[in-house]
């Protein structure tokens, strides 16, 4: 009976873990939603209109209807509820679940409803207010969603406003409707940069669990107090960026993130705002070696490498945020190529001179400002160019070495087999001044950057003959970084 007991037990705390680890849901019980609502009786109780039309037909008429200063217009009921049914219901059965009865029997009526949101992704949302009758939705003050008109609750998706929003930063909103005659009901739904990117389709490294395309209300966005501070496995925040923001947080350290598909993850996380405002997220760090040459399966298969080794000591090592945390920005830190080699004064992409004073390479928005997790990024783009490689900041000041023709800089080189590098340069001599895709790239004899074929290096710089500028030429740690 005892082994019996066990065994149930051992079953019931796997599917309990398995729903707490559920991409993009905290880990809390119950998410403290703070909800603040107003129901008013309007147009008399009658469908007067003598101080506003039935149905608001602009933002000035919907003003009227709330204004209760409009003796047509009267709060009957306010207060605070910690559901978020609030913001999706289409009966009076719905409503009354919540202790909130509809005046007139759900006629000339208005509510209005106010809260907190707290972004867990930065990038743009959207949102989708869909009522009957008119509605508006505003965010800090300003307004997203209007549709001043009778009508039938549309589907979702019908009415849609968009803004940019920034991950642990809190912003006030509004949403209100009114009723005229008829039908009612209120559904307020949004999506998150990354569910308003997902894909047609999935590979097995792409699970369809970890997007949700349709219209969704994420709880842990209606927070108004958070405590996913990322101290512990129970309070893992959704990236280094959320906590930095949400909590003011701005110290370098481990802490834990609630990854997608794989849940609460110790991660190494630079708060410091030192290098383009900080939040970011280790990924991978190489020593001087060969572990992460261009061919190595870390770069394009879901696997780890001493996933314990979270920090910034000497070693290699490979993190599920690079097979999981969907990115906007990358980063490289060189802990062993100062800020000023070769007497740079800009540091490379970032002067960290006072800080981690290293080279430093930065690339925002590396897939067009898509979030794309790094092992399907480094699947997926082929010659993905950004420019010059001696335009580039992080070359800037010659720290690197480099020919006078092709200087391709971007990700996932391959046109000289030799010469294939996952984030870096591409250079050559024979046809002096012709950039990328111009030029001859086939027999090219210099390169330099992360995930490099020649040499085999991990990370460094190359020079197999005929450079016009000559670098550090040898193998260099890296740590690489994603936000």
């Amino acid at each position: 009976m005892k082994k019996g007991l066990l065994l149930l037990f051992i079953l019931i705390n796997s599917v309990v873990k398995g729903q707490f680890l559920a991409p993009y849901q905290g880990t809390q019980l119950q998410p403290r939603v703070q909800l603040d609502y107003w129901m008013y009786n309007t147009h008399a109780g009658n469908g007067s209109s003598n101080q506003y039309p039935v149905v608001a037909a602009s933002k000035a008429d919907m003003d009227n209807i709330f204004n209760t200063n409009n003796s047509n217009t009267t709060l009957v009921k306010s207060g605070r509820t910690s559901s978020s049914k609030i913001l999706d219901w289409q009966s009076s059965t719905e409503l009354n679940a919540l202790g909130i009865t509809a005046p007139n029997s759900g006629t000339y009526f208005a509510i209005k409803v106010q809260g907190t949101f707290i972004p867990l992704e930065s990038g743009t949302y959207y949102f989708t207010l869909e009522t009957d009758d008119a509605s508006d939705f505003t965010i800090n003050g300003t307004t997203i969603i209007s549709a001043y008109v009778g009508q039938a609750v549309p589907a979702l998706g019908t009415h849609v406003g968009s803004i940019n929003l920034t991950a642990g930063q809190k912003y006030s909103f509004e949403a209100r409707m009114q009723q005229g005659g008829g039908g009612y009901g209120m559904r307020l739904f949004w999506k998150s940069p990354i569910q308003a990117a997902a894909p047609a389709s999935y590979t097995s490294q792409l699970p369809a669990n970890t997007y949700f395309q349709s219209w969704t209300q994420n709880l842990q966005e209606l927070v108004s107090n958070p405590d996913m501070d990322g101290s512990s496995a129970a309070k893992a925040a959704p990236s280094a960026k959320y906590i930095q923001t949400a909590f003011n947080k701005y110290t370098d350290g481990v802490y834990w993130i609630n990854l997608p598909y794989v849940g609460p993850t110790q991660i190494y996380c630079l708060l410091n705002s030192a290098v383009n405002g900080g939040g970011w997220m280790m990924m991978m760090k190489a020593t001087r070696g060969t572990t992460f040459n261009y061919s190595s399966t870390y770069w394009t298969a879901v696997n780890t490498l001493n996933p314990s080794a979270c920090s910034r000591a000497d070693g290699d090592a490979k993190f599920d945020a690079m097979n999981y945390f969907y990115a906007k920005d990358m980063m490289a830190l060189w802990p062993d190529i100062a800020w000023n080699a070769n007497s740079s004064t800009t540091g490379g992409s970032v002067n960290t001179n006072g800080s981690y004073n290293v080279w430093c390479w930065l690339q925002n928005n590396f897939n067009n400002g898509i979030r794309i997790t790094p092992i399907n990024f480094f699947n997926s783009a082929s010659k993905l160019y950004f420019g010059d490689a001696k335009s580039y900041s992080g070359w800037n000041g010659g720290v690197f070495s480099a020919q006078t023709s092709v200087r391709f800089y971007g990700f996932n080189y391959t046109n000289a087999s030799n010469a294939q590098v996952r984030w870096g340069f591409a250079f050559n001599e024979n046809a002096p001044l012709a950039l990328y895709p111009s030029g001859d790239e086939g027999s090219n004899d210099v390169s330099g950057g992360i995930g490099m074929n020649y040499g085999s290096y991990s990370a460094g710089d190359y020079i197999g003959c005929c450079q016009d500028n000559y670098g550090i030429n040898r193998t260099a740690r890296v740590e690489i970084y994603v936000r």
